[in-house]
């Protein structure tokens, strides 16, 4: 038996345009999710902003105090992730005391994790990286 397939580069391609649709698709729907009321348990003025923008930009890891409120706000939402465990999952975190010490601020929350939580909240934007070249 013999089976043609195209060259490995025409695969590749093919895998890639069939992901990057799949990704306008999801980045679309994304635009529909609905919007929720702001977390109310701290007074976000008091703090700086620089949590809030890329790591390019100025980040700073988030106070102990906006990373408990924004957790606790989005548990409250989303029952599915009501546990740290869960709500560590999500983040691609292996275990939930990690978001225990980002909430009590013994660790700081690294900028991939802090910026993954932003963008499934909505508070910032996916950023899409540019191909350069295809360089099988």
């Amino acid at each position: 038996m013999n089976i043609d397939l195209p060259p490995i580069g025409e695969q590749l391609e093919l895998v890639f345009e069939q992901a990057t649709k799949a990704a306008i698709s999801q980045l679309k729907a994304n635009l529909k999710a609905p919007r929720l009321p702001a977390q109310t348990e701290v007074d976000e003025s008091q703090y700086p902003r620089t949590h809030l923008v890329r790591e390019s930009d100025g980040w700073e890891p988030p106070h102990p105090d906006i990373v408990g409120a924004y957790f606790r706000h989005f548990q409250a939402h989303f029952p599915e992730y009501g546990t740290d465990a869960k709500l560590a999952a999500l983040l691609g975190l292996s275990s939930d005391r990690r978001v225990r010490a980002f909430k009590d601020g013994s660790k700081a929350a690294p900028y991939g994790v802090w910026r993954r939580f932003l963008v499934l909240t909505g508070r910032a934007p996916q950023e899409v990286i540019p191909v350069l070249a295809f360089m099988a």
